[in-house]
């Protein structure tokens, strides 16, 4: 069997100039533009309310040990040519066991993930017409007609137009909020102890006074469920690596999909100096990818957490129930009255870039997730599958959204999203990442392995993430 070559990579690659690469900050940029919903907007906020600056390295680890979970995946896939799924086909025990049950993870999460999302939306286009009538049936009634417009502008939205879309969003908005997170004057030094000294924050007396649903919850649940939605999660992650086959980079060029793990082995990587230079160079592509994505997401959830801590946590205010960015509006106007408007559309273009790029990004995992079960000949049809995905989830979605009205665990966004958060933000990325250890050790050669550093930080970023995802499931359930 012939042995694996890799193309040679571009000039600006092979440029010791490292900002000659920006170019190839693209597929990372929709996984951050996705994950800023709920996650950076909401949550981040919503911590800083609640904990102060204390919570600042919650969020840190959630993004480095994501971003180290992504970095190693994108590394083997792009030097394998498989996705990390393939390889888990051939995991001892029943064939595919292991990258079922993350692709169950994953279906399990979309619809509450899309639930979450369009009722943050509503409940805020609810607040600013400020309505007459039952305030929770507007907020439903909004979400759903948001869901519904998703779905008609998802329809037929191809890749290109969803990556020069999300990066103007996500450009936009960092300029925004940075200025205001620069504005409000933060303590640097509460910052920087809020960074490097980890705690377990405790909830202030005025919280329990006014908000004794919020005291009521193990602040563990909170942590959890920041460290799980913040810089995304398996829905989003899966998918990702179906963007890279699609940008051509390295081995992709000449083929998009690789059947390489067998039970017997490896196919044979060519292990020649030029080979591994090529290779080599060619993983810079996806250092600037990734690292770019999460720099920036860390970047906007920083911003808004000190927000939240200088304005909310100072006013004894916190996005809860179905009233979760109305409170940020202060954000800005604090600057200035007439910045409203600019805070208005920057959430809405937001929220809306988050939800029209959902469907293309979960189609995507889907499909990476069914191509280790597909035989050879086999043609899954992308654009069937993206209309199924968007008619199965939008409905159950819109279902969800309805049952909450009348069944308390399903109320809020808040509540809806820790379910993916703990599963597939948790849980389901640590397992991901030991994985991905199995893969690396098994079928690159040792010209090609991760590092000793990058190896070990992987199995240490698995744990971490299942022992949160643990603690956060027991303290939800039996705590």
């Amino acid at each position: 069997m012939k042995t694996i070559e890799y193309p040679p990579p571009p000039e600006k690659l092979s440029d010791q100039r490292w900002w000659k690469a920006i170019g190839f900050l693209g597929p990372g940029i929709i996984i951050a533009s996705v994950s800023i919903g709920n996650g950076e907007t909401v949550f981040a906020s919503r911590g800083g309310a609640i904990f102060g600056y204390s919570i600042l390295w919650c969020f840190f680890l959630g993004i480095f040990l994501k971003g180290a979970q992504i970095y190693a995946s994108a590394r083997y896939m792009l030097l394998s040519g498989e996705h990390p799924m393939q390889s888990w086909t051939m995991l001892p025990g029943p064939r595919g066991w292991f990258p079922l049950g993350l692709l169950f993870i994953t279906v399990i999460c979309l619809p509450f993930l899309l639930a979450s999302l369009s009722l943050s939306v509503g409940s805020l286009i609810a607040w600013i017409l400020n309505a007459d009538g039952d305030p929770d049936f507007i907020v439903r009634s909004w979400s759903t007609l948001l869901i519904l417009v998703a779905v008609a502008f998802s329809w037929r939205q191809g890749y290109k137009r969803l990556e020069r879309t999300q990066a103007l969003v996500v450009a936009l908005l960092l300029v925004s909020i940075l200025v205001a997170a620069i504005a409000c004057q933060p303590n640097i030094l509460g910052l920087i102890k809020g960074l490097f000294v980890p705690t377990i924050p405790t909830y202030k007396d005025w919280i329990h006074e006014h908000y004794p649903n919020i005291a009521s919850t193990s602040a563990w649940i909170e942590i959890v469920s920041y460290i799980g939605i913040i810089g995304g999660g398996l829905p989003a992650y899966i998918g990702y690596f179906s963007f890279l086959r699609e940008k051509r980079w390295g081995i992709f060029q000449r083929e998009s999909i690789y059947h390489h793990s067998t039970s017997e082995g490896y196919t044979e990587i060519d292990t020649s100096d030029s080979n591994l230079i090529n290779g080599r160079t060619w993983l810079r592509a996806i250092k600037i990818d990734v690292a770019g994505s999460f720099i920036a997401v860390f970047i906007f959830s920083a911003a808004f957490m000190v927000l939240g801590s200088v304005i909310l946590h100072e006013g004894y205010q916190i996005p809860d129930g179905l009233n979760l960015l109305s409170h940020q509006e202060s954000f800005l106007t604090n600057l200035h009255p007439s910045l409203l408007v600019l805070y208005r559309i920057g959430i809405f273009t937001a929220i809306g870039g988050t939800l029209f790029a959902t469907f293309d990004v979960w189609t995507k995992s889907v499909y990476e997730g069914l191509i280790p079960f597909r035989k050879k000949v086999q043609i899954i049809d992308s654009n069937r599958l993206k209309r199924i995905i968007i008619i199965t989830t939008s409905t159950m979605g819109i279902c969800i959204i309805w049952v909450g009205r009348y069944w308390t665990p399903l109320e809020n966004p808040i509540s809806l999203v820790r379910i993916p958060a703990m599963l597939g933000g948790t849980l389901g990325c640590g397992a991901w990442c030991l994985g991905v250890a199995w893969a690396d050790r098994r079928n690159l050669p040792d010209q090609l392995k991760m590092n000793a550093p990058l190896f070990w930080g992987l199995i240490i970023s698995g744990t971490i993430l299942l022992t949160f995802g643990a603690i956060g499931m027991y303290m939800r359930f039996f705590g």
